[in-house]
């Protein structure tokens, strides 16, 4: 399960931003890059060997799920034309925050530290730098 403690520091914040923004600029091909990403960069405690079958497999929603955990609220969509929108809502926050994606996995993702990154107040970095990368935003 990825770790939501805030007060990581605006270094900590910012690699966030940064992997937040890569998320929703890559593509479907890039999927399995950004899972590893996630997986170094988001402390999951999960079972490493389950994680690489799953990547191996291209079961990268499953992947993404296993590493938010069983405790992260959130609501997955893909519409007509591919696009992907995930909402996510931290257990300790009340609004959800919604990112979008080329995939449901990177969506998932994406959310999921959009959501950290809305719920740390001493973070002091906006979600998204500019509007082309404006995937993820608070409700």
């Amino acid at each position: 399960m990825i770790e939501t403690e805030p007060s990581r520091g605006p270094m900590r914040a910012e690699q966030l931003r940064d992997f937040l923004h890569e998320c929703v600029a890559s593509g479907p091909t890039e999927q399995p890059a950004r899972l590893a990403e996630a997986a170094q960069l988001l402390n999951g405690g999960v079972d490493r060997s389950k994680f690489a079958a799953m990547i191996a497999c291209g079961a990268y929603e499953s992947a993404a799920m296993l590493l938010l955990g069983p405790d992260l609220s959130f609501l997955l969509s893909r519409g007509a034309n591919g696009v992907c929108i995930a909402s996510a809502v931290l257990a300790d926050e009340d609004e959800d925050v919604t990112a979008q994606a080329a995939t449901p996995a990177l969506a998932l993702i994406a959310a999921h530290v959009a959501a950290v990154l809305a719920g740390d107040g001493r973070a002091g970095v906006p979600l998204w730098r500019s509007p082309d990368l404006a995937g993820a935003r608070p409700h």
